[in-house]
């Protein structure tokens, strides 16, 4: 039998094989961070236009109402007056109250064991949560503060009830007000936040870092990190 010495042998031998799903691996382990860093920050541009468009719609209605954005009951869901008020103007503008991380926000918002103690919420855009007027944001123009029980859901020594208007702040209760602060640092709306729970932005796995997309009375939208109410105005 006369064999090719031109003959060579197709296909892998099993360390080639094992060479390439090695690599293969590494660029997965390399790409998966990076592709998961895009998809939030891509969230979260997302959610600044949202609150962005929210202010917009805010100011028309403060425009035809002296100035005075709505004023709700509490800073908390639900909030059906205030969508059906803003509603006036934007058919459209209903979807920008649901933040785009909405879904990993809601597994804090509806667990019992953060702070108020016992308390749930749901903001997902859900045909439910449009109805009864739950959203993703929390409104800073707002009666009082809302409570589960006798505990608030955020401390009233510094999320004061206040009424916004286009240029200032109106305290609702005399002696209790935040530092002076300009318009480019009254906050209008921001992300759902919840004690010791991670923020819904920025977030570092296994971590409480991250922040909030805040929109503030000028307009503007920006990240702020740390404490909540220690940069509240």
């Amino acid at each position: 039998m006369i064999q090719n010495s031109n003959y060579k042998k197709t296909g892998f031998t099993l360390i080639e094989l094992l060479v390439v799903i090695s690599v293969i691996a590494l660029l997965i382990s390399i790409m998966v961070p990076v592709l998961n860093r895009a998809r939030n920050t891509a969230y979260e541009k997302v959610c600044s236009s949202n609150l962005r468009q929210i202010n917009l719609a805010l100011v028309m209605y403060a425009d035809e109402n002296n100035d005075r954005y709505p004023l709700e009951p509490t800073e908390h869901n639900p909030h059906p007056g205030l969508l059906e008020k803003i509603g006036r103007y934007n058919d459209g503008i209903i979807e920008a109250f649901y933040c785009p991380q909405a879904h990993h926000t809601e597994k804090f918002a509806g667990d019992a064991r953060y702070v108020p103690t016992g308390a749930v919420d749901s903001v997902i855009d859900t045909p439910e949560n449009r109805r009864i007027g739950n959203i993703s944001y929390i409104y800073w123009s707002f009666q009082d503060n809302k409570k589960f029980g006798t505990t608030a859901w955020r401390d009233p020594k510094y999320f004061i009830p206040r009424q916004l208007t286009t240029s200032y702040v109106r305290w609702l209760y005399p002696g209790r007000q935040t530092a002076k602060a300009t318009t480019s640092e009254r906050w209008v709306a921001s992300d759902f936040f919840r004690k010791k729970a991670p923020f819904p932005h920025g977030r570092k796995s296994g971590s409480l870092g991250g922040g909030l997309n805040v929109v503030f009375l000028d307009g503007h939208v920006e990240l702020v990190t740390g404490r909540p109410r220690d940069s509240y105005r």
